[in-house]
């Protein structure tokens, strides 16, 4: 197996373009942004006074302008170039979360978690098709999954260096300055990923036809989604939206639900993180070979139901050792097969439709995890931070259940 492993990742890499490499460092820049929320924005907004609710609402809008920006992004992408498009979107993110952080008015910082969303938008909708079309076919789901890796490689660094600086800050400073500083700081990390987009060659990031109109663009798009609502990409659209208001409903709030239900420090909170991220880094390794040898749904399938015992674990915290390792195996299990799916995504559209479908993923996953952010804010504020778990296990177990038949019925588990 790890000659295998090796073998795969050496060959991708004496074979990958530019675009990609770029994009991989983009990608280790960016996520840091995304730890940093993950880890200290929700424990920073209840220390400066506000509620569950509140928390939940601001993330859900962030989420529900990545599903708008979705759209916006698949047309602008039919007109300009995908270099430019990234390196809007990444100056919106940089803008829009220093307000956030520092405007502290409820209305302007709902306003600018939208509009940081559209800015995010940009980095989730471009992944796909800029990597599946900058690889050769036998290396796309090893390209996918270094992408995963090093996504997850950013997190765990981030989580396990913010959450520990944080704590260190808050001897010196208090503990809402310290995380105020330090989501500050990783914010700025933003500029570096558009250093590194300004060097993209545009010319090889898809073709585009400058001649069409706004409008022309926006009934390509929306034709194009119209084609995905149907047969095999519908039932697939149909999971990823039940794993998404799932996920919605828990992911957000694991740093507080880990802080205030263990009542730990944010040090302790960024280890359990990322500790539950480096299982997810080896899995995102071994899951080429694995799909290989087991089948690309059969292994998603797997991953996922062995996911739902340590998400039941999680929901009766059982102290930290216990809830450290449930962590680990929930994170890897559930976030390991993502490659596959992605690669699974891309290979059932048309080469045509591929930023569609990228774009509809995201608007769909993005809209109803806002949805079950929402919840999840209502239910931890309204009833326990355990309630939203009970549900998220429902949506995942019908999810996985959709791609089963769905698969089952075409003969394609393998």
């Amino acid at each position: 197996m790890m000659k295998m492993i090796l073998r795969d990742y050496t060959d991708y890499f004496k074979n990958i373009s530019k675009n990609v490499l770029l994009y991989l460092g983009i990608i280790l820049f960016a996520t840091i942004v995304t730890a940093a929320y993950n880890i200290l924005f929700g424990i920073y907004m209840k220390n400066v006074g506000y509620t569950e609710e509140f928390v939940g609402r601001i993330l859900s809008l962030k989420t529900i302008g990545v599903a708008i920006g979705a759209v916006p992004v698949a047309i602008i992408s039919e007109r300009i170039n995908k270099k430019w498009t990234l390196i809007a979107g990444l100056f919106v993110m940089l803008g829009s979360s220093l307000m956030i952080l520092n405007v502290n008015f409820s209305w302007t910082m709902e306003l600018f978690a939208i509009i940081f969303g559209l800015g995010n938008a940009t980095v989730m909708v471009l992944q796909a098709p800029i990597i599946y079309d900058n690889t050769e076919a036998e290396h796309r789901v090893t390209a996918f999954s270094m992408a995963f890796v090093f996504q997850n490689i950013a997190f765990v660094i981030g989580s396990f260096a913010l959450g520990h600086l944080s704590e260190f800050l808050s001897g010196i400073y208090g503990a809402a300055s310290a995380n105020l500083m330090v989501l500050n700081g990783a914010t700025l990390l933003v500029g570096i990923a558009i250093l590194i987009a300004l060097r993209f060659n545009g010319d090889q990031m898809t073709s585009v036809n400058h001649d069409n109109t706004v409008f022309e663009a926006l009934g390509k798009v929306l034709t194009g989604y119209r084609l995905l609502l149907k047969g095999d990409t519908f039932m697939y659209l149909l999971q990823v939206a039940l794993v998404g208001v799932g996920a919605g409903m828990i992911v957000p709030f694991f740093s507080m639900y880990l802080k205030y239900s263990l009542n730990i420090a944010d040090g302790s909170v960024g280890t359990i993180m990322a500790i539950s991220q480096v299982g997810t880094v080896f899995g995102g390794l071994i899951v080429p070979p694995l799909a290989k040898r087991m089948g690309r749904v059969n292994t998603v399938i797997a991953c996922q139901l062995l996911s739902i015992p340590f998400l039941i674990s999680i929901s009766f915290p059982q102290g930290i050792i216990i809830i450290t390792i449930s962590f680990f195996f929930r994170s890897s299990l559930m976030n390991m097969a993502s490659p596959v799916i992605n690669s699974l995504a891309m290979e059932i559209t048309s080469d045509d439709s591929r930023t569609f479908m990228s774009s509809m993923i995201m608007l769909i996953n993005n809209l109803f995890r806002s949805i079950g952010i929402y919840i999840g804010g209502y239910l931890m504020f309204k009833y326990s931070y355990n309630t939203p778990y009970y549900w998220t296990i429902l949506a995942y177990l019908i999810g996985t259940f959709i791609l089963y038949r769905v698969f089952k019925r075409k003969n394609r588990l393998a």
